[in-house]
């Protein structure tokens, strides 16, 4: 009596749990040793692909047999593809197979491989799974290929973003819960130019978890601003498109960033980002060279501790910190708006907006038939590269680029689908900031002063002629200005729609930071 193994393969899970490949072929291989007699030692079993030999349930098998290499005399499956579908790798494991003294065959596919003409039936057997297998790894790459040449995303999402379908169905990505990691990440790195492993270390303390190799690979990623990787097929090299997910960071931060990581700019002296003696610090311009002014401080010949902000340039700005902050002091009393013109507002927005129904509901018709007009434009170019007018090419780059805005403009349609009507209560808290800016900072803590700073100041304060100036401030606080003195009351169409004064005031997170 012969004693034999048998082996049963399926390529995927889901063939392994819901097909009946694999009960068919072992019972098939049953019934074959009956009829033969023959002595089934043991059944061995997997779901992984026959590309090559490093499969775990064949592994097994080959130290099964080297154990028991004097009790088995076949090894047994259906057909030569559940085998192998690598014709190099199969005649090799064949030939070791055969020094331990076993012979492998197939039930439906049988072969006597010490007869010469049956060697180029076992090529033909083991050569056709190979070639449809390439045939189908270069249909999905072409596919995928094509796919990313549309802006498509077509592998698993990267951190920060997640898999999405669009509503024309095609794989991209929108950004998920740590994409706001991310964005601080790059900011942090961006605005200080402090070392990239500090700034990583920073991070994790604020609970973004990640490996050094893995956050330097992250600064690098072109996906955060937008792109698609087209990778090289045939005749193209690979190239960089405009994809159809949203970008997280700008152009701006992303190519700072890189000049940082690269090198190409200096980094800056390791220092602790907090300190409470110098909540300016990182805020303030250098009035001479345009530097960040940083800030230190230095023992007295008497005793004491006095700090300064100063460059770190070659101009040798300096800048004690008591004057600074009184000249910081009497900007921010400059800047708070008393009650009265906050209340006119007010009442001129809800004037002129009223509940905002009105306003949105236009908008958004704006939008749906702005959507429906690119549209529109993909279908007649989809005629005219049927007709040959235009080229394939030509409609690829076309389709990407109007499929890109067609999803910008739903992306605007839903921000101001679920304004809601309560913006004017949101925009009065965000207005209540500004009745007190100076009292506000002074009772912040440096978290809150530095959070406060961010908001009301776009651009970088600096020190000249013993006044603290900025060349621009919140644009509500400009707008209140404008709108409380007047200066659009010949203007009306230029003052702002109350939902895009809405999205500025959620952007800079006053709201939420500073609750009135």
């Amino acid at each position: 009596m012969k004693n034999v193994l048998l082996y049963t393969r399926v390529s995927t899970d889901e063939q392994a749990n819901k097909g009946f490949s694999l009960p068919f072929q072992k019972e098939t291989l049953e019934r074959f040793c009956s009829l033969k007699n023959y002595n089934v030692l043991q059944h061995f079993q997997e779901d992984y692909s026959a590309k090559t030999f490093e499969r775990p349930e064949w592994k097994k098998l080959l130290l099964y047999c080297k154990a028991n290499r004097k009790d088995i005399d076949y090894i047994l499956f259906t057909r030569w593809d559940r085998f192998s579908r690598n014709v190099a790798e199969s005649y090799q494991v064949i030939s070791q197979l055969k020094k331990l003294g076993i012979v492998v065959n197939s039930i439906e596919q049988p072969l006597d491989l010490d007869k010469p003409d049956n060697k180029v039936m076992l090529a033909i057997y083991l050569a056709l799974p190979e070639v449809e297998n390439d045939k189908i790894s270069m249909r999905t790459t072409e596919g995928m290929w094509k796919a990313n040449k549309a802006g498509a995303w077509t592998g698993n999402a990267i951190m920060g973003y997640k898999n999405h379908r669009n509503e024309n169905g095609i794989s991209t990505l929108i950004p998920s819960e740590k994409a706001n990691f991310i964005i601080e990440s790059f900011q942090l790195i961006a605005d200080t130019e402090m070392p990239i492993e500090q700034a990583r270390r920073i991070m994790n303390k604020k609970g973004f978890k990640i490996a050094k190799t893995h956050f330097n690979r992250m600064l690098r990623n072109l996906t955060y601003i937008g792109k698609v990787k087209v990778r090289q097929f045939q005749d193209e090299d690979e190239y960089y498109i405009d994809g159809l997910h949203p970008s997280i960071i700008s152009d701006r931060v992303f190519y700072k960033v890189q000049d940082i990581v690269n090198g190409r700019k200096k980094t800056k002296k390791r220092w602790s980002l907090k300190d409470e003696n110098l909540p300016l610090r990182g805020f303030v311009s250098c009035s001479k060279c345009g530097n960040t002014l940083t800030g230190s401080g230095s023992k007295g010949r008497h005793g004491g501790k006095f700090y300064y902000y100063h460059c770190r340039g070659g101009c040798k700005e300096r800048i004690s910190v008591k004057k600074a902050h009184t000249m910081f002091d009497e900007l921010l009393k400059s800047l708070t708006i008393d009650e009265e013109k906050i209340q006119l507002y007010m009442k001129i927005l809800k004037d002129r907006y009223g509940d905002n129904k009105a306003v949105r509901k236009r908008k958004m018709d704006l939008i749906e038939d702005e959507i429906e007009r690119l549209k529109q434009t993909i279908k007649d170019a989809d005629d005219k590269l049927f007709e040959g007018e235009i080229s394939q090419d030509t409609f690829d780059r076309g389709k990407v680029r109007y499929t890109k805005k067609i999803a910008d403009l739903q992306s605007e349609y839903l921000e101001l689908k679920n304004t809601g009507t309560s913006y004017m209560n949101r925009v009065k808290s965000c207005v209540d900031v500004f009745k007190n800016l100076y009292g506000l900072y002074h009772n912040s803590d440096w978290e809150g002063k530095r959070k406060l700073l961010g908001s009301t100041f776009p651009q970088k304060i600096f020190f000249s002629e013993d006044k603290c100036r900025t060349p621009k401030i919140n644009s509500l606080l400009t707008d209140i200005y404008m709108v409380t003195s007047g200066l659009l009351k010949q203007k009306s169409e230029q003052i702002k729609e109350i939902s895009n004064l809405f999205a500025m005031a959620a952007r800079r997170g006053i709201e939420p930071l500073f609750p009135g």
